[in-house]
Order: C-alpha cells, then structure tokens, then sequence
C-alpha cells in the first residue's frame, strides 16, 4: 500500500483481495449479520452446529483439494451477480484463488497458509456469541453427502445456512441472508476433488505474481491505544456486531498503514488507514457518490463492496463482504469524508456521546 502524503491512496489487489475474503470465510465456515443497531452479545449462543462449523474450520487448512466454486451475489443496486473460480489448497502452502479460465478477468491471490487458522477461530466465537446455530439434518451437495447448518438471530430468522461434507468436512455451499430474510450471497462448489494426486494434476506451481497475505505485522491492544492517542479511528467495534478480530499495520511513521478485520460471524469487512489524501491515481476505476454532501469513491464488484474517502487528514479505505444493507450502517463507526454536513457530524457527535454515557 502507498503512502498518503505522495497523494495517493492503499494500494492491493483491490478486486481479488476482497474476492478471497468472501471466499475465505466459506471456508473456514461462518456467518451473517447481528439484529440491530449496537449489538453486543450478552452471552453464548451457539448450539449443536457449532461442531460441524469447527470441523470445517480445521478441515479447510488440512485438506489437498481443487474445485470449481459459483459465488453469486446481490449489489447495492438489487441486482445479481455472478463469477466461478478456480480454487486450490495444499496444506502447509496456502489456497490459491484464480478467476475460472474463460471467464472476467482479475488477479489471482494466494493466501499463505497459516493466514486465518488464528482469525478463523476468533470468528467462530463471534459466531457462537452472536447467534444460535443448529445441526439441520443430511443433505446433497453436487452428489456429496453433506450435513446441514441453520444460523438464526434472537428474532428466529434465518441468517445463514451452510452445507458441510460429511467425508471431509470441507465446507461445500454457504447462503447469507440478509436482515429482511431475502438470499444475499451464495457460493457453492460445482466440483471439487480431494486428495495430493488431484492437487497436482493442475500442474500449478508457485507464481512470484499472486499476492500472499497478511501482510504487516499484528497490533497488540497497546499498540492500537498508542495509535488512537496519535489521532488514529481504530474501532473495536462497527456496527450490528461486527467486532475486531484482527488488526496489522505496515510501514512507519506518515507511511504507516493499518488493516483492521471486522466480522459478525459470517460477513468480513476490511479497512485500511492511512495518513494523507487521496490521489487520482488512487481512485482510478471507482465511481464518485456523496455522503452527505461529501465525496466518497465507490465500487460493488464481485460481491463486495468497496468505499474510499478521506477525512481529518487520513485517507479511510473500506473492503466489505457484506449485504449491501449493512455496509452503510457498519461506516458510521467511522470519521466521515471532509466536507460532510455540520449538523450530520454533531449529531453523530452526540450519538456517540449517548452511547459513552449509557
């Protein structure tokens, strides 16, 4: 990622990285969004599902597999998506995400191996914490055997529902629902294979171009206190649930940039910081909207969402796989872009102020 002072904004795989966030999570086999505004779980949820997910988890980093997976989604505009993706793991090496032959085009990324074994647990927790997961009986998946998963809020509606195999345990079809009950994301394997033999029959090989990530070392909770103090917008929480569950940072001093990871349980949302203002090479092939008045550089490919703005001197770059209703509300934790309404920033002002009182 480029430093803010040149002018410029991050820099990443903007359309991959946040493809494989989405797809990572299908993987290691986790959920969606919380039931309202400023939820905070009182106690663990959870239920007889959470084993089938945990087996996933694990399953997913131990198990040599190359597939075919369909991910489709809802935009912020209601309309639907879709991309397929070649998708291969070697345990010890990482899973390699590429776009199907044939199909759109975009980077392939490699996530390192090792990468979300840590994360992946913490997510689970929130998982437990935020809703109640049950076991839903046997059903088929692309001819494999597989068991069922139910995710529900307090309210009884489903948020999530997912297709273990029963052989492997690897995670083969996740839905996400979003908060009106309506399918928002889907992704399933159309084929996979298991075993080293199959692996290898895809004759690839490790690339210097695919991306290995994390990058950036972790931040410790002093860390990010000594941050904040600098002047630095590091939530430990955003909105409808969605507490921090990793947070890195690269570089020093004006070019430090920092990556914190957000999820419910299920949906992921990323956001980078950095200070400094943007550049126009730094928004290339996002569109400008406002918010509230102000500019925020915007783009919803492949079923996520991406936001860019600056504000008080720090540029604020946003990943999200999530519904598209929920990422507007998950921003409000964050500074909003310079130029943003007066009454707007007094009103989040005293919101904020309710909640530190309260």
């Amino acid at each position: 990622m480029s430093g803010g002072r040149d002018g410029a904004g991050p820099r990443w795989p903007a359309t991959a990285s946040a493809a494989v966030l989405c797809l990572l999570l299908c993987l290691v086999a986790v959920t969606a969004a919380a039931d309202s505004p400023g939820f905070r779980p009182a106690e663990r949820r959870g239920g007889d599902g959470m084993e089938i997910l945990r087996r996933a988890a694990e399953n997913s980093v131990r198990l040599h597999y190359q597939g075919v997976r369909s991910v489709s989604w809802v935009d912020s505009a209601g309309r639907t998506g879709t991309a397929r993706l070649d998708v291969l793991h070697r345990p010890g090496v990482g899973l390699l995400v590429s776009p199907l032959h044939g199909t759109a085009g975009g980077a392939d990324v490699l996530v390192g191996a090792g990468s979300w074994e840590e994360t992946g647990e913490e997510v689970l927790a929130v998982l437990e914490a935020n809703f109640w997961v049950h076991a839903d009986g046997a059903a088929t998946v692309g001819g494999r055997p597989a068991l069922r998963v139910v995710v529900h809020r307090d309210s009884g509606q489903v948020a999530a529902r997912f297709w273990v195999d029963e052989r492997t345990g690897l995670l083969l079809r996740r839905e996400v629902y979003d908060i009106t009950g309506e399918v928002a994301q889907t992704s399933v394997f159309e084929s996979v294979r298991f075993g080293a033999d199959a692996v290898a029959d895809t004759g690839e090989t490790a690339r210097p171009d695919v991306v290995s990530r994390p990058w950036g070392d972790r931040l410790d909770p002093h860390e990010l206190a000594l941050l904040r103090d600098e002047g630095w917008t590091l939530p430990e929480q955003l909105f409808w649930g969605f507490v921090l569950v990793e947070a890195r940072s690269t570089g020093s001093g004006n070019d430090r940039v920092t990556h914190l990871t957000y999820s419910d349980g299920i949906s992921v949302i990323s956001v980078f910081t950095q200070r400094g203002s943007l550049g126009g090479g730094a928004v290339a092939g996002l569109r400008e909207a406002e918010w509230d008045g102000a500019p925020v550089h915007v783009a919803d490919e492949g079923g996520q969402h991406q936001r860019m703005w600056e504000a008080d001197g720090f540029v604020h770059t946003v990943l999200a796989d999530a519904p598209a209703g929920i990422v507007s509300d998950a921003l409000e934790a964050l500074p909003p872009p310079d130029g943003a309404g007066f009454w707007a920033r007094i009103g989040r002002g005293l919101e904020r102020m309710g909640t530190w009182l309260g």
